[in-house]
């Protein structure tokens, strides 16, 4: 089954759905596991940088290539960018968020 990790939001890609800073509870992605289903949160390493770890919706599924998409349009970098991402980038599913303070970084709320 795995243990569950916490991540980090960054960025303003989910927004509204997920806060900047905002913590999230993943399941991690068995190697032999199908594709998370549509509408699932994923976090996963970037297509083009695997040093880099992103949060995005799965807006659809084709077997192994998963569209991903941010809440936040005109504030995400996703499919609409890099193209279909392999279900080997996905590193696991979000299966709980952790209540915001509601207070950025940056002392915005």
């Amino acid at each position: 089954m795995g243990r569950r990790k916490l991540f980090q939001v960054e960025g303003d890609s989910m927004l509204p759905s997920l806060l900047p800073q905002q913590r999230l509870i993943v399941k991690p992605l068995p190697q032999a596991a199908s594709a998370p289903e549509d509408g699932s949160v994923v976090v996963c390493r970037h297509p083009d940088d695997a040093a880099l770890v992103i949060t995005k919706r799965v807006w659809r599924s084709q077997g192994q290539l998963l569209d991903l998409r941010g809440d936040n349009p005109l504030a995400s970098t996703d499919s609409r960018h890099f193209g279909r991402v392999p279900l080997e980038c996905v590193i696991g599913v979000v299966t709980a968020v952790i209540p915001s303070t509601g207070v950025r970084s940056d002392g915005r709320q």
